[in-house]
């Protein structure tokens, strides 16, 4: 596997909690400008991968390298510096703040503001125009200073996916996207993962149990089952493979 060639390399991961094996041997490597999928069935360990790459969770053996570089001994802040940004299953939102300063945060924290900024003139203008910009591109304008607790679980998940541009992560990884969210407003979702990824230079792995939703979206699944990888392959391939029909209905 050359590292050089891939934003993100795992090979050989074993993830132990306890004396309890979640992941084992999962080896993968993921293109710039791709979508990947992560689906099985519950307690697989997909989450558990996304915590590994992203370093909240310890990994016991294998290899975790981001472009180019062995990130083993780095610290989640340091991988996230390095350009990992993570989203998680319950979006990591301050609800007792507006959605304009959840977003303002992740511009000061990304940009590495410091902290007398919004007291100059063009720093309170460049920031505005960062985050109305984003806002349109999501849909949540008309809620800019409405408070994040407010909005419901569709909205949440955009806003979400706003701070995750803004936080100009170059590997995006998007933990059940379509959680609590409303059907119509899945299409959205799925456009604007779609646009940071082909409009704003992203790669994003993306854990789902929607496998419709997912199929649509991903440009490779992959499958795990007991913590291994069982199955690897384009949307189509995935589909067409009987042993995927095992894995969900047990045939």
């Amino acid at each position: 596997m050359n590292t050089k060639e891939h934003i993100l390399s795992v090979e050989n991961l074993d993830v132990n909690i306890g004396s309890r094996a979640i992941l084992h041997n999962i080896s993968f490597a993921v293109s710039p400008g791709e979508i990947v999928g992560i689906i099985g069935p519950n307690g697989c360990g997909k989450t558990t991968l996304l915590n590994a790459v992203s370093g909240f969770t310890e990994i016991g053996t294998g290899t975790v390298s981001f472009a180019g570089n062995d990130i083993m001994e780095l610290l989640p802040y340091q991988r996230a510096n390095l350009g990992i940004s993570r989203g998680f299953q319950h979006a990591g939102i301050f609800r007792e703040m507006t959605v304009e300063e959840n977003l303002m945060l992740t511009i000061e924290v990304s940009e590495k503001l410091p902290w007398w900024w919004s007291l100059v003139g063009d720093r309170r203008q460049h920031v505005q125009k960062l985050i109305d910009a984003v806002l349109a591109d999501v849909d949540l304008g008309a809620h800019k200073k409405s408070l994040a607790g407010l909005l419901s679980g569709g909205q949440l998940r955009l806003l979400e996916l706003a701070k995750l541009r803004l936080a100009k992560g170059k590997l995006l990884l998007i933990d059940e996207p379509t959680a609590g969210v409303a059907p119509a407003l899945k299409n959205k979702l799925a456009e604007i993962i779609t646009k940071l990824v082909k409009d704003h230079g992203h790669t994003a792995i993306i854990v789902e149990h929607d496998i419709k939703f997912l199929f649509d979206l991903a440009t490779r699944i992959i499958v795990l089952v007991d913590g291994e990888k069982y199955l690897e392959g384009t949307p189509g391939e995935v589909r067409a493979d009987e042993r995927l029909k095992k894995v969900y209905f047990g045939e």
